[in-house]
């Protein structure tokens, strides 16, 4: 039974990796349908993407005559299991992708949006974050039908993965659908994100509250403009808010409430939170 358990685990894994680095140039996708098919998975159901990301702690040090107090293969093993609990449908395809890394192929029956999902997501980094100090989170896709909707569905669970971690520290799930416009800038050149960033808000820059102005800016944009929301994501008084907008147009001399304005000086603190800028 434990041999049994070990290859499906590792034919689940080998499929996650083909679907995860699939190109239409190198292999047909109706070979993997055929492959998913023989494991008793249909690639043709409507699914999501989720890539689970587990930070584990510190081995500690080993003690004469000891050993140490956590295997590597237990806590994979402890960690599959954990989320294999959660996505228990016969569909779902579970596997460890590498070290602290668990990819899921998420089937999303008909009509059920991917609200539960995030749901479950949750449950599953609690339950993680329950064993030993373990810090897990998670990325989730959009929905795909396709072997090449669900390559895209997981790159983009990776990339919400990335991206969360820079620009939503305190969250443990991170939707792609929420991060697309910072997934844009990250496809940019650094070149082009280091202009960005020097012609929009060089001025801005040199101020040494920026880092307020710039989470003023993100907020402003991101909370639709609004000056009451904008307020209550930074957690500040709106006078402040107010405050720190007119310096903002005093300094580049352009109107935050102009939307153009708004949305080039917002890709401008995004491609700042990954590096951008010369300082020149």
């Amino acid at each position: 039974m434990l041999r049994s358990r070990l290859l499906a685990e590792r034919a689940a894994e080998k499929l996650l990796t083909d679907i995860a680095s699939y190109d239409p140039q190198v292999v047909e996708g109706d070979f993997l349908v055929f492959r998913a098919a023989e494991l008793g998975y249909d690639l043709r159901l409507r699914r999501v993407a989720v890539a689970f990301e587990v930070s584990m702690p510190r081995p500690a040090p080993r003690r004469q005559g000891g050993t140490q107090t956590r295997d590597t293969a237990l806590v994979r093993s402890e960690l599959l299991r954990t989320v294999g609990e959660i996505f228990a449908d016969p569909q779902d395809i579970v596997a460890s992708t590498a070290p602290g890394w668990i990819g899921v192929l998420h089937r999303l029956p008909a009509g059920c949006s991917t609200t539960s999902l995030v749901a479950d997501c949750r449950r599953v980094t609690d339950l993680i974050a329950a064993q030993d100090g373990l810090v897990a989170r998670a990325g989730l896709g959009e929905p795909a039908a396709s072997v090449g909707g669900l390559h895209d569905s997981y790159q983009d669970a990776c990339d919400a993965l990335r991206l969360g971690a820079r620009f939503a520290e305190a969250a443990s799930v991170h939707l792609i659908t929420d991060l697309r416009v910072h997934q844009v800038v990250t496809a940019v050149s650094q070149a082009a994100r280091n202009r960005l960033v020097d012609l929009t808000a060089t001025e801005l820059r040199a101020q040494p509250d920026w880092p307020a102005l710039r989470d003023t800016v993100t907020a402003w944009c991101e909370s639709g403009f609004n000056l009451v929301r904008t307020a209550e994501a930074l957690h500040i008084h709106r006078n402040t808010v107010v405050y720190r907008m007119n310096k903002i147009e005093r300094i580049t001399g352009r109107p935050l409430r102009e939307y153009r304005t708004a949305m080039a000086l917002h890709l401008a603190c995004l491609a700042d939170r990954l590096g951008g800028g010369t300082g020149r």
